[in-house]
């Protein structure tokens, strides 16, 4: 069975020694115009983020909220996940993801929203990852951008 995604990045953490990993790209089609599919991914992320990639796991609520997306429990613990870089518009949204919830060890996340012929074709691409064991540690704890962009996809209606 064909990927349901069109392109994703070479799997290798590695990178070279010195230099950073290299970027994860993960692009799908959704059966949605542009400004529906900004607001599915932007203020319907709480009912399509995956539970298994929480930090708190079960009962969590991911939102976007001034400026910044957070992770929030039934008893109100908090935890940073993204930082939105410049003013969002329905075609591109640019986060500072910060590792493990560590700003000062953020890389950049960018999604764009274009229209496609049978909807909207949004891209998602990580990157900006450390040099050396930093930015490896940081790769391997970066979320399942396909699993997530698969639940977004089958909550806007993508088969």
């Amino acid at each position: 069975m064909d990927s349901i995604f069109s392109h994703q990045s070479v799997d290798g953490m590695d990178g070279d020694a010195e230099g950073p990993p290299p970027a994860t790209t993960v692009e799908i089609t959704v059966p949605r115009d542009v400004a529906d599919a900004f607001a599915g991914f932007t203020d319907g992320i709480h009912l399509w983020w995956p539970v298994s990639l929480t930090h708190f796991g079960e009962g969590t609520h991911p939102e976007f909220t001034d400026g910044e997306l957070f992770e929030e429990d039934a008893s109100g613990r908090t935890r940073l996940w993204a930082t939105v870089l410049g003013s969002p518009s329905a075609n591109e949204l640019q986060l500072a993801w910060h590792h493990r919830g560590n700003p000062d060890l953020s890389t950049r996340v960018s999604i764009s929203f274009t229209p496609a012929e049978s909807g909207t074709r949004l891209t998602l691409t990580q990157d900006g990852w450390a040099a050396g064991e930093t930015g490896v540690e940081q790769r391997a704890a970066a979320p399942d951008w396909e699993a997530a962009l698969f639940s977004y996809r089958r909550f806007m209606g993508g088969a």
